[in-house]
């Protein structure tokens, strides 16, 4: 049997475990922006972009990606119009930071929101998805939302932690809780409920990372949101389909 201070280890490592993304690589964007600057934040500078001079529009990726992931939506986005800005998140790319989770990329997202100012729309990307809405709820100003293969509930993704490296799953909530997670409040089926902006949920039914029905049942509370069900993109291919790109970027500025 375990003692309680090799349980205590076991579950400060599954903490630092969840909260600490591998920084990939850096890759080569296929993107010239015009503008490249940091803002600082309490979790150091972070990286930012910008090109065009119209409406901004927001892309935001997600866990241990990089801005460069979302580089096949800036140019269509720049000929319909938009001014296109995008992060590193904290402890991503070129960003400060070793440790963060949801909150922190929601508190960054603001401030960044806050920088650049209303947003006339935003693009995010699995983990973004859902920091993008804890954002929302926390005062950013955008007015719709593209949201491509999102997680729903934290809290599965950290009991399916738990369950694979053997941890007890109550407890790891609880220490995720202790570290500044509120892991029951990032639930975004329920972040969703009470928002009146237009959203788009696209996800690909072959997704092995999230499951397309999470997309459903958000959908489904989301009013004023529709649903684009797609095949054979999984969940990074998703975000180089042309159709998928341009759907959405006719989403977030349709009159242009």
């Amino acid at each position: 049997m375990s003692s309680s201070l090799e349980t205590e280890q076991q579950l400060r490592e599954a903490v630092d475990a969840l909260l600490t993304p591998r920084r990939r690589a850096a890759q080569p964007s296929t993107v010239r922006y015009e503008e490249r600057g940091r803002f600082d934040s309490v979790y150091g500078p972070v990286a930012y972009w910008s090109s065009g001079t119209g409406p901004p529009v927001l892309l935001v990726h997600g866990w241990e990606g990089t801005h460069t992931d979302l580089d096949a939506f800036v140019e269509p986005l720049l000929a319909r119009g938009a001014r296109v800005v995008t992060l590193d998140l904290p402890a991503h790319g070129e960003s400060a930071g070793t440790q963060a989770g949801i909150p922190d990329f929601a508190a960054a997202i603001v401030a960044f929101g806050a920088l650049v100012g209303p947003l006339a729309g935003t693009i995010a990307h699995s983990v973004g998805c859902p920091a993008v809405a804890l954002a929302i709820g926390g005062g950013l100003r955008v007015e719709r939302a593209v949201f491509v293969a999102t997680p729903t509930r934290y809290e599965r993704w950290a009991r399916e932690f738990a369950r694979e490296g053997g941890i007890d799953g109550d407890a790891l909530v609880a220490a995720l809780v202790a570290r500044g997670i509120d892991v029951p409040s990032l639930d975004l089926v329920k972040n969703v409920a009470d928002f009146e902006l237009p959203g788009l949920l696209v996800h690909s039914a072959d997704d092995r990372v999230t499951d397309a029905r999470g997309s459903r049942a958000v959908a489904a509370a989301w009013r004023g949101s529709r649903l684009l069900c797609v095949d054979g993109l999984g969940h990074a291919r998703i975000l180089r389909d042309p159709a998928v790109v341009a759907e959405a970027a006719r989403f977030v500025l349709p009159s242009h």
